[in-house]
């Protein structure tokens, strides 16, 4: 499906980028992972194989993002799935720095790398960014993460207007394990979502098959696909 594709993951050295690099390997594509630990690179690209390439990007860095893109050139897709530590307390109780280090990873991340890999990207290309349920539906202890994902998916429907023909979509993901679910994290998100109509977490690879669909399908932009096991229904 993707052959002679390039796909930059920023996020691929773990969780969910990971998964995307896998599918995106196995479905025919070129990849680049890319990802502030150059130690899980590594140990990603072990995983994955010689086709992959690895490059570290630090997104809260402009000239980083930048000199990134740079070393990448051109290239078909990107998607971006970095995940920083978040701030789970209350509102009242969560440090303001805190929160503004959360966001400026993941909101203000994604908005660098859009920018400066716009630039890069071969036609019929696209940039998809990474939100999560808690723009929807919020929960105790999630309102900077609530305010940072419906942030990301305004974004995306912003530039998905200024950037076209580049598409702009955003993937939102319910509550992931990246590894096999386990009972500890499933009791977690029990605590925080009395009913999960599945009736389990979802996996990396489950999220990951939305990410190819809106690399490949051509007439979707300025989208959300929700991804979450029917926790918000």
């Amino acid at each position: 499906m993707f052959e002679n594709k390039k796909i930059v993951i920023v996020g691929g050295g773990s969780g969910i980028g990971y998964a995307v690099a896998q599918k995106s390997l196995n479905a025919g594509a070129q990849i680049v992972i890319a990802s502030s630990s150059n130690e899980r690179l590594k140990t990603a690209a072990k995983q994955l194989g010689e086709r992959v390439q690895t490059e570290v990007v630090d997104a809260s860095d402009e000239q980083s993002v930048a000199d990134f893109f740079r070393r990448v050139g051109h290239f078909d897709h990107l998607a971006v799935t970095i995940k920083p530590q978040l701030p789970s307390g209350r509102f009242l109780e969560n440090e303001v720095g805190a929160a503004i280090t959360a966001f400026d990873a993941k909101f203000w991340g994604q908005y660098r790398l859009a920018k400066y890999g716009a630039q890069y990207i071969r036609q019929n290309g696209s940039i998809t960014f990474t939100s999560g349920i808690a723009s929807r539906r919020s929960y105790l202890g999630y309102s900077a993460v609530s305010a940072m994902n419906a942030a990301t998916e305004a974004l995306a429907k912003a530039i998905a207007i200024e950037l076209a023909p580049i598409r702009v979509n955003t993937v939102c993901p319910g509550f992931v394990d990246t590894e096999p679910p386990t009972p500890g994290r499933a009791q977690h998100v029990m605590s925080l979502s009395s009913t999960l109509p599945l009736n389990r977490l979802g996996v990396a690879s489950e999220i990951a098959d939305a990410y190819l669909y809106l690399f490949a399908n051509t007439y979707s932009t300025g989208t959300v696909v929700i991804v979450d096991g029917g926790a918000i229904c």
